[in-house]
Formats: structure tokens, C-alpha cells, sequence
């Protein structure tokens, strides 16, 4: 298993995590009506950059876990981080799913907003639109290395 292929494993579970932790806490939220008053947005705005910064700390503690377990199940004494042609053509693969997601994302919460949905709606529809794109892009990937092709 190449380090980009065991990278993009550690970055599936490290988006799983936070954003069923995000999913959690928005509907706690929208339930004791946190998120009804005129400063949602802020409020909603600062769970996010909360919830970047303990996405940085979790996968970068993931991959160091990930890798020392791989290490050690495997023998391998100096993990091999190289990248070649074909991981480059797998990386191009995820880009392309995880953007055409995140166009279709940005156009849904500006369509959202053309209909009179508030801003909150739209800005949670662009983060999931984020999300959703980056979960496509890791499964294209990792359909990529399962299929060989």
C-alpha cells in the first residue's frame, strides 16, 4: 500500500469523524434553537473554524497512528514515501470528483438563495458541499487504487 493510498484511507476517517461530529452538534443546535436568533451566523461561523482546526489536529494525529500501525504490522522498517505516475493520475482522478461536487454545492446554495433561503442555510449547504466533495474525491481515489485503473 502506497503513503498516498494509506493517506487518503486516514483522510475518509478523519472527514467521517468531523463531520458527524458537525452533523451532531448542528441539529443539538437547531434543537435548543441556538441557531434561530439574528447571531447565528456567527455562531454557526465560529463552530466552523473550530471545527477546521481540530480537523488539522485529528488527521495529522491519524496519519501518525496510521502509519506507526502500519509499520508495525507490515515489518516495514522506513516507510516508502514515494509518489508516482500512477498516484498522480489517482490524485487528478479525486480533484476533478471533489470539484465538480463543490460546483454543484456553490450553484444549490445560490439557487437556495435566489428561492429566499436564509444565508445560514446557504453557508451549511456550502460547507457540506465541501465535505460531500471531499469524501468523493477520497472514494474516487480509493476506487482508483482498489481497481488498479
Amino acid at each position: 500500500m502506497s503513503s498516498d493510498e494509506r493517506n487518503t484511507y486516514v483522510s475518509l476517517l478523519s472527514s467521517l469523524l468531523i463531520n458527524a461530529y458537525m452533523i451532531w452538534h448542528l441539529v443539538d443546535m437547531f434543537g435548543a434553537g441556538t441557531l434561530s436568533g439574528p447571531d447565528a451566523l456567527q455562531i454557526w461561523a465560529r463552530m466552523v473554524l473550530w471545527v477546521i482546526c481540530a480537523a488539522i489536529v485529528l488527521t495529522i494525529v491519524l496519519t501518525i497512528l496510521f502509519n506507526i500501525v502500519f509499520a508495525i504490522a507490515t515489518g516495514e522498517k522506513s516507510p516508502q514515501f514515494l509518489s508516482d505516475e500512477r498516484d498522480r493520475v489517482f490524485e487528478v482522478r479525486g480533484m476533478g470528483a471533489t470539484t465538480l461536487v463543490m460546483i454543484f454545492g456553490f450553484i444549490g446554495a445560490i439557487v437556495a438563495l435566489a428561492l429566499g433561503q436564509t444565508p445560514l442555510f446557504a453557508f451549511i449547504q456550502l460547507y457540506f458541499s465541501l465535505a460531500l466533495g471531499s469524501l468523493a474525491g477520497d472514494l474516487v481515489k480509493l476506487a482508483s487504487y482498489r481497481h488498479g485503473g
